[in-house]
């Protein structure tokens, strides 16, 4: 088995790396030059929570240059708004039926996978991955790593994927209900963007009450809309749920744990959107999805609309991470159509 990822970011290196350390042949696709030259020179300098280990894996920029195989994997690993885009050029560079494993945030990206491949299964990848540099990731965080057929069901691919993942250093789950695991991970990633407007680490932003009080009311609206919308949703066995996540940011007594390296305090993806400049986000499938349900069911929907007016602002724009206080974004949602809002969230 051999594992082409398609993206080689933050995530897609994470995994890859993992992989190729585990003894699975990797191959990866990535758009940007100076990564895939870095990759084919240097090798990818994988670092973080389990060590640095520098490993050889060939990188091309377009899939057409993929030689692919009757045993390939494909991962899919780009930006959801990127995704119909490389479906389109594996479909092109390839007849085989290869399966393919959505491991991007959102909930439509296997549906459209769908419409090209038949073999379509998900991953939900709770994985901290930071990439700066040209060649190197660093690996923050060890979440756990979900696998399962789309729509419902497990796979014998599914199956194998999982147990070449249990060879890495990855916890890893299987799910016959992929859906509500990428649901469950889609509240948890609504507060990317409270990440790249503030500036904040994956830490950091635990620190001042202020701004746990900010995570959880993002995460008590998408709640709601979920609710009312009848979407299920579960997290991994064992992890806290969103809920249990609520409730502990709005105790007083809560004590936030820091790396004291700054290099593993994780960064969201959507920081590190702005951090490249890359002139888009994908608020749009995570906040986005919430404000569109919330409107088709007469819940208001406030902090998620103002986290993706801002974020896509600053996307546009090409602005850093850090534009926004939280102190900002607090008077801001309390400016907007509900009045009182957010000191009702404090309360």
């Amino acid at each position: 088995m051999r594992f082409v990822v398609c993206g080689a970011g933050a995530v897609g290196s994470v995994l890859g790396g993992q992989l190729a350390k585990a003894g699975y042949a990797v191959r990866f696709i990535d758009k940007i030059p100076e990564h895939v030259e870095a990759l084919n020179t240097y090798g990818l300098r994988l670092k973080g929570i389990h060590g640095t280990h520098t490993l050889s894996i060939p990188a091309v920029m377009h899939a057409s240059a993929v030689d692919f195989c009757p045993d390939d994997v494909i991962l899919l690993a780009v930006k959801s708004f990127h995704c119909a885009a490389a479906v389109a050029e594996l479909r092109q560079a390839t007849s085989l039926e290869l399966p393919v494993f959505c491991a991007q945030n959102g909930v439509h990206n296997e549906a459209c996978v769908a419409q090209s491949f038949r073999q379509v299964n998900g991953l939900m990848v709770l994985t901290g991955a930071t990439r700066l540099r040209p060649g190197e990731v660093i690996h923050t965080g060890n979440g756990p790593l979900g696998v399962g057929t789309y729509p419902l069901g497990l796979s014998q691919v599914a199956r194998d994927v999982a147990t070449a993942f249990e060879a890495t250093d990855l916890p890893v789950y299987t799910t016959r209900q992929i859906g509500p695991a990428k649901w469950n991970k889609l509240l948890l990633n609504l507060n990317n963007a409270t990440l790249g407007l503030t500036g904040l680490s994956t830490q950091a932003v635990y620190a001042e009450p202020s701004t746990r009080l900010w995570l959880a009311a993002v995460w008590e609206e998408g709640v709601r809309v979920l609710q009312a919308a009848g979407i299920a949703y579960a997290g991994p066995p064992g992890l806290g749920s969103v809920a249990e996540r609520i409730r502990e940011l709005r105790d007083p007594s809560f004590t936030p744990t820091m790396s004291m390296d700054e290099e593993l305090q994780g960064r969201s993806s959507l920081w590190q959107d702005l951090y490249h400049r890359v002139g888009d986000v994908e608020a749009a499938s995570l906040n986005g999805e919430i404000v569109r349900l919330g409107g088709q069911h007469g819940i208001a929907t406030p902090y998620n609309s103002l986290l993706l007016t801002l974020s896509q602002a600053m996307a546009t724009a090409r602005e850093l991470p850090g534009k926004y206080p939280i102190a900002q974004l607090w008077k801001r949602v309390e400016s907007a159509s509900l009045p009182g809002a957010g000191a009702r969230a404090r309360s």
